[in-house]
């Protein structure tokens, strides 16, 4: 059975049910509309007793590319944040939804999957990912905080160490390196990727190999778990020399002053509490992070220059 509702399709084939976001030309960004498809497919497949498990994938060559930034700026220049606010807090309940859900949920990623891709990723119970996937979180270079689960599911995933550093200098990791710090469980060849999906959905989700960070990985997570972001981003910190620390401070640098003290404040004070009241806290700071001259400066120059961050 396929049901299409233009920019989500969902089909169940052999008992899985595949929803696939489906607006290749934006790739695949989440704004209030496919949100709202996303939610009713999802709702649906969860509730269908036919249904073994449950694939959430994207059309074209990405994943999904986060939240549409189109959205938010155009209601950050209106002056009128209650459209985000209500976005975010439908985003945070859909995921909170997959991640409850006792119907097995597997993300396939295939392509790019950024910010809010990421973030719904990481509310399923598995994320496969083809070798052509990346990974990363741009948020704190456009002025703005991951707002949908990523400043708390990221650590939970990750550790706290490594979390900050993805949330603050916004690398890109391709398949591989997310797959070496737990971020991904499984990296397979693109043609394999549904066949795998279905094994792992069928063979009831076999527990993920812990995950043990070496050599520049373990370096990156605890420099950030032992310095403030503050101290990174004014360069009161020694990296021994080493070069790829020296890029992950001049990342650092490049990043809204607010943005990183909101992104730092929320996962340190998150992650010692249940993952409810730690994302209770990050719907607690939209307000003030889309109100800030820096949103409205990364959103701006999205995609045409570098943005001019005056901490404010």
């Amino acid at each position: 059975m396929v049901l299409d509702s233009r920019v989500v399709l969902s089909e169940t084939l052999r008992g899985i049910a595949t929803l696939t976001v489906h607006r290749p030309e934006t790739s695949n960004a989440l704004d209030p509309e496919v949100l709202a498809r996303l939610a009713d497919a999802f709702h649906a497949a969860a509730s269908d007793p036919e249904v073994d498990g449950i694939v959430i994938a994207g059309a074209g060559t990405a994943f999904v590319a986060g939240a549409d930034v189109r959205f938010f700026l155009r209601h950050v220049e209106a002056r009128n944040l209650e459209p985000i606010v209500e976005f975010t807090k439908s985003a945070h309940a859909l995921l909170n939804a997959i991640d409850d859900c006792h119907t097995p949920v597997v993300a396939r990623v295939h392509g790019p999957a950024l910010g809010g891709g990421v973030e719904l990723a990481l509310a399923c119970d598995r994320i496969v990912a083809a070798p052509e996937a990346t990974f990363a979180f741009p948020e704190t270079g456009i002025g703005i905080y991951p707002g949908l689960g990523g400043t708390q599911r990221t650590p939970r995933r990750v550790g706290l160490g490594m979390a900050k550093a993805l949330v603050f200098t916004g690398r890109v990791l391709d398949a591989a390196e997310a797959h070496a710090i737990g971020l991904v469980d499984l990296v397979v060849p693109q043609e394999t990727l549904d066949e795998v999906v279905r094994g792992l959905i069928e063979d009831d989700l076999p527990a993920a190999d812990p995950v043990v960070l070496r050599g520049e990985a373990a370096a990156l997570a605890r420099f950030f778990e032992h310095h403030s972001v503050e101290d990174v981003r004014t360069g009161r910190v020694d990296t021994g020399g080493s070069e790829f620390l020296e890029r992950a401070v001049k990342q650092v640098r490049r990043k809204a002053p607010v943005a990183l003290r909101i992104a730092e404040s929320l996962i340190d004070d998150g992650f010692d509490r249940p993952l409810h009241e730690g994302l209770h806290l990050e719907l607690g700071h939209l307000v003030e992070i889309f109100s800030m001259g820096d949103a409205l400066e990364g959103l701006t120059a999205l995609g045409l220059e570098r943005p001019e961050f005056k901490g404010q």
